[in-house]
Formats: structure tokens, C-alpha cells, sequence
């Protein structure tokens, strides 16, 4: 089944809930625990759950097949606080198991009605996918130093919170402009996001921009340490293998070379 196939499926998933009508696995929701989970077989398996979450501060999809393997996973959320309403979306790509935080527009929404859908890429014999919500915030990520080709680190330029700030190549001090983490697909800075400039081609400049989710700004980080763009596909690269201070990072096409492999925060 092709992920054009998975996307009508979510669709019409998202009907039944505008409707008022929640989708078989769905269940009623309790703090800390799942609320809406699904299974499937066979190659390309599509898995699709919705449920709603009362009160959540955090909403996270998790996803495990059989064997491990890439899997496409897609969301929408519809909140309500008080009077207002709004929403949210997105998608990403990456290794199961995998655990993801869901966004959504408010803080601590009186409720979200959440539909998501994932689909395993290389075949595969099983998977399963649950949504769970907590009435917490979640641990703040931990900061630490990526370390890329020569072991030298990325580095914000200056320490800066400005948009567009670069994002450079440093020898690795440990200090605050070094603090970085890998959350959600963001890699952050503070409470700011690494960002392939417009929209993220072949030799776009890697730039500091605040975190909105884009495919410009969303990762995925393999195991040969490729942080790959979801937007293009493409991967963090430090420029002609440079080791001099102050080189600002790109995304180039991946060729599973020493400058595009780079540590986990």
C-alpha cells in the first residue's frame, strides 16, 4: 500500500472526527495514560488512531514495527481552551521505535481531538502505534555539544538569540553557544531552532530562526550520524570539510561523508 493510500485513510479519519464520531481503538482518556492506540499487518502497513486528550500539556505518538525499520507517521490536532479554538499538524520520518512529541497551540488546552496515522516504508511484518497524553510538562531537554568532522562543534554564532544568526563550525569549549538539543526533530538552542535558510536546497545556509515545526527546521538524525532535512532530504554538512572557526553549517545532497556525520546533544 503506498502513503498516498495512508493519507486518505487519515483523511477520512479526521472526517469522522469533525462529525463528533472517534475511531475504533480510540479510548477514553485518563491522566499519564494511552487514549486511542492501533495495529496492523502486512508489507507497507498502514496504522491509523484518534482519541481525545482532556487537559494535556504534552501529547506523544509512539510507534514500534516488526522488524524495525523507517516509518512515515502524519497528525492533526483540533484544541479548544474556553471560548477558542485551534490546530495543528505535521509529519516526520524516522527509525522505529520512535517516540515523538505531538504540538499543539496552547499550553493546557481543555481538550484536543488528535488523528495520526503511520505507515512502515520497507515492508515489514507488524506495527503499532499508540497516542498518549501527560498533565506535566515534559523534562526540558538535555544541552549539550554536537561534534561533526575534526571534532569540532556547532556553535550559534555569538551566543545570539537574533533571527538569522549563523550557524557556524567551532572548536569545541563547552560553552553556551555550544548547548544544543535534539528534540521533537528541532535542534535547539535555547528556546530557538537550527534552520535551513527559505527553503532548504542544496547549499542553503544553516541559520538561527524560531522553532515553528517546518520541514525546514525538522531532522532526522541516523545511525552513520547524518542529520537528514525532512523539507528536501538533505543533509547538515560542514563545508568542504573545513575545520576553521566561524564556517557556517548548509544542507547539501547525503554522501554518508565525515563531515556529515555529527554527534547526538
Amino acid at each position: 500500500m503506498k502513503r498516498s493510500a495512508r493519507v486518505c485513510a487519515l483523511m477520512a479519519t479526521g472526517s469522522l472526527l469533525a462529525a463528533g464520531v472517534i475511531a475504533a481503538g480510540a479510548a477514553a482518556a485518563s491522566a499519564g495514560t494511552t487514549f486511542a492506540s492501533c495495529s496492523a499487518q502486512g508489507d507497507y502497513a498502514v496504522c491509523d488512531a484518534a482519541g481525545t486528550a482532556n487537559s494535556p500539556v504534552t501529547i506523544t505518538v509512539t510507534v514500534t514495527s516488526s522488524p524495525d525499520q523507517p516509518v512515515f507517521v502524519s497528525w492533526d490536532t483540533t484544541c479548544s481552551e474556553g471560548l477558542s479554538a485551534g490546530g495543528s499538524s505535521g509529519s516526520f520520518t524516522a527509525q522505529t521505535p520512535v517516540s515523538r512529541t505531538i504540538s499543539h497551540p496552547y499550553s493546557k488546552p481543555d481538550s484536543c481531538i488528535v488523528s495520526a496515522g503511520a505507515q512502515l516504508q520497507n515492508g515489514g511484518n507488524s506495527i503499532h502505534m499508540s497516542l498518549s497524553y501527560s498533565q506535566t510538562a515534559a523534562p526540558k531537554p538535555v544541552s549539550r555539544e554536537i561534534k561533526g568532522y575534526a571534532g569540532r562543534c556547532v556553535d550559534d554564532n555569538g551566543n545570539s538569540a537574533a533571527l538569522r544568526t549563523k550557524i557556524q563550525i567551532w572548536q569545541c569549549t563547552n560553552g553556551a553557544a555550544q548547548q544544543w538539543s535534539f528534540s521533537g526533530g528541532e535542534l535547539k538552542h535555547g528556546s530557538m531552532c537550527a534552520n535551513a535558510k527559505g527553503t532548504g536546497r542544496s547549499g542553503s545556509p544553516v541559520i538561527l530562526w524560531r522553532c515553528t515545526g517546518s520541514g525546514n527546521e525538522t531532522w532526522t538524525h541516523k545511525t552513520d550520524g547524518e542529520y537528514i532535512l525532512r523539507a528536501t532530504g538533505l543533509c547538515l554538512d560542514d563545508p568542504a570539510y573545513s575545520t576553521k572557526n566561524g564556517t557556517q553549517l548548509a544542507v547539501y545532497i547525503c554522501k554518508d561523508s565525515s563531515n556529515q556525520r555529527w554527534s547526538l546533544p
